[in-house]
């Protein structure tokens, strides 16, 4: 291993993410993993990795890394105005950083998550099989001021790779997601189901464990509440006040409010990627 990055200057929140922690929500773990997995992916395939090494993930900026080595990487997801040593660094293709340069993001532009990949993935200890960060639990590393980040040392690629400009994302302000229905629609009045999929709501704010939403406020037959089941990633649920919230990549593992459905999988980076007062659209599948 070689040490590559040294935190000058830490984000509102910046973690390690794999692919996340798979197989034990039936004991109460959340999955974790990345909240743009889209993004995630991408980014591992032009640097280079496994699809599940890890990668920092960074919300609106702020971050600022000093470099150590001499190493391969890339940035992807959301563009947060990314400079070394001042200067734009480019998005969506690997990059060689030198010892002594400084990383920086310093405001979203579009987006709001990003990710840095390096090659070979980032190093951390692994719990219950996966890397990823879940704060809640002590699990995983969340990017602090003087931590110092490792990589593994392998020889460098003499080739850069990068994304055609037809395949990378863009992230918009306004999103249309289709959703799974829920069978607790009955638990709603009908006109608030209706007016559900036929409105748009207003993202206000959030993290990692749900994003929340406002719009016309729903009504339910009788009551919110219900006996807890699963929930997951992308799950909609509608507490007492009317308002849906949507579960995000460290969700809880069960719930007790009555659900309206769940965001399909290909739409969840959609979501993940607004920014405050950003405007959703759900439709029906």
């Amino acid at each position: 291993m070689k040490e590559l990055f040294r935190v000058c200057k830490e984000a509102v929140y910046a973690s390690l993410q794999d692919e996340g922690r798979i197989g034990y929500r039936a004991f109460g773990m959340p999955t974790a993993g990345p909240m743009d997995a889209q993004a995630f992916l991408l980014g591992n395939k032009i640097i280079g990795n496994l699809p599940d090494a890890a990668a920092i993930e960074l919300f609106l900026g702020g971050l600022s890394l000093e470099v150590l080595a001499t190493h391969t990487i890339a940035i992807g997801g959301a563009d947060l105005h990314a400079e070394i040593d001042g200067m734009k660094a480019p998005l969506w293709k690997s990059i060689t950083v030198t010892k002594g340069q400084i990383l920086s993001f310093t405001k979203p532009m579009h987006g709001s998550i990003a990710y840095i990949f390096a090659l070979g993935g980032f190093d951390s200890v692994t719990t219950m099989g996966s890397k990823s960060a879940y704060p809640k639990a002590n699990i995983g590393v969340t990017i602090k001021k003087g931590f110092v980040l490792s990589v593994p040392n392998l020889s460098l690629p003499k080739l850069h790779r990068g994304l055609v400009a037809s395949e990378i994302p863009t992230y918009n302000q306004e999103v249309e997601v289709e959703v799974w229905k829920s069978p607790h629609l009955s638990l709603f009045e009908k006109e608030s189901v209706h007016t559900f999929f036929n409105s748009e709501y207003t993202y206000k704010g959030g993290d990692r464990m749900g994003y929340y939403i406002n719009g016309p406020k729903l009504h339910f037959m009788n009551k919110s509440d219900i006996l807890s089941e699963p929930t997951q990633f992308g799950t909609i649920q509608v507490p007492s006040n009317g308002q849906p919230v949507v579960l995000m990549a460290d969700a809880q593992t069960v719930g007790g409010y009555a659900t309206l459905g769940k965001v399909a999988d290909k739409d969840l980076w959609k979501i993940a990627q607004l920014r405050n007062g950003g405007k959703i659209k759900f439709k029906e599948i």
